[in-house]
């Protein structure tokens, strides 16, 4: 399973380089490649600016409940308030999304759970008219961790999960202060992924720095320095450093690479990766990221392990789209560790503004040294996701 997953990894990239990836890297396939088109965040993630939330009533949702509104008139009521403007130094957004989770359907040892995994309000502030200076933050819910579910100590559910101070120096170069995402790999929306949960770049693993990011007409390139996370014990925050660079090989092609290396008192994590997103038609697009995980435990051996991401996205009609993805992990290269294996397929909707709906159904299996019978799990992932 291991080379199955990486043969459709490598087949994933060698259709890409064919003639023949979405706010989301998936939204390659629309033809937008830069972040920075739709956010405030040069690299994905957080708020929506104005224009990126025209664009996602206008261009992306499907018309449910729509009526005779033309995609014009859709796209200049998506503010917060509708079409109703609001200062031009304050744009406001609440965002919830909520995961319906079963393991094994239909089997006897069945377990289904809902988690709202997201409860935020944030917001942009702009100290000038031309939006040069530009703070942003959002203040969330975090739900409890279901291994600490009975756990007597008491657990923060309301966190700031980012909050920076943006500066567009040039036409080109953005310099960011603050609590932020790293910049690394295709930051897709699934936090579980291999690519996010096993690398430390999911939803909650941001980290108090300095970014800078340039921009060109066919490239783009971030540097991040960052000190951990401030709220954390000193010693468990990790300290270090990020990049991600992208070239566009030609429209709706970007192939790029990433690398952290972050430490603190106890374990040394290195990561790089390199990444392809590609879109074709309208709205379909093809994303693949391989990745190489180094984590030095003190008084441990080292680990040096790997991940594949891959996922194909095909567009069905406005706001309806169908999934694959194929995904691959070990944590360290030697024969006595295991693989983790992972396909699933489903449906990605967004039938109207504001609201999106995933439909997932996933397969994993581990592969446990010297045991001949794999270890097979199912879970059905049904997700809601409303903003405003």
């Amino acid at each position: 399973m291991t080379r199955f997953c990486l043969i459709f990894g490598l087949f994933t990239l060698i259709f890409s380089l064919t003639e023949t990836t979405w706010a989301y890297p998936e939204f390659i396939g629309y033809k937008y490649s830069s972040c920075l088109t739709c956010h405030y965040n040069a690299n994905g993630n957080g708020p929506l600016n104005d224009y990126g939330r025209a664009l996602w009533s206008a261009e992306i949702a499907g018309r449910l409940f729509a009526g005779k509104k033309t995609d014009e008139q859709l796209g200049e009521s998506a503010g917060f308030l509708g079409s109703k403007p609001l200062p031009w130094w304050f744009r406001p957004g609440v965002k919830s999304r909520y995961l319906q989770y079963m393991t094994n359907p239909g089997g006897t040892d069945s377990e289904s759970r809902g988690i709202l995994m997201q409860a935020e309000v944030n917001a942009a502030v702009f100290l000038d008219r031309d939006q040069k200076y530009t703070f942003v933050g959002s203040i969330g819910y975090i739900p409890e961790p279901y291994s600490q579910r009975n756990s007597s100590g008491s657990i923060e559910t309301i966190i700031s999960r980012e909050h920076y101070f943006r500066w567009q120096k040039s036409e080109n170069l953005w310099l960011y202060f603050g609590m932020m995402d790293k910049p690394y790999g295709i930051r897709i929306a699934d936090h579980t992924a291999y690519s996010r949960s096993m690398v430390g770049v999911a939803q909650n693993d941001q980290a108090h720095g300095i970014l800078a990011h340039y921009i060109s007409e066919n490239w783009e390139w971030s540097v991040n320095a960052f000190a951990g996370n401030l709220y954390q014990h000193s010693d468990l925050r990790q300290m270090g450093g990020a990049t991600l660079f992208e070239y566009e090989v030609k429209p709706a092609w970007r192939l790029g690479f990433s690398a952290i290396h972050s430490s603190n008192d106890y374990i040394g994590n290195q990561r790089f990766a390199i990444h392809s997103r590609y879109g074709f038609g309208y709205g379909s697009a093809l994303l693949l990221e391989i990745g190489n995980i180094k984590n030095t435990i003190e008084n441990r051996p080292t680990l040096n392990g790997y991940y594949v991401y891959s996922e194909a996205i095909q567009k069905i009609k406005r706001g309806y789209h169908i999934f694959m993805t194929g995904q691959a992990y070990k944590r360290d290269m030697v024969a006595s560790a295991g693989d983790q294996i992972k396909l699933g397929t489903g449906m990605l909707l967004f039938p109207m503004a504001r609201t999106e709906l995933r439909f997932n159904l996933e397969n994993t299996r581990t592969i446990e040294a010297g045991s001949e019978v794999p270890n097979d799990s199912w879970a059905l992932l049904l997700q809601a996701h409303l903003s405003l």
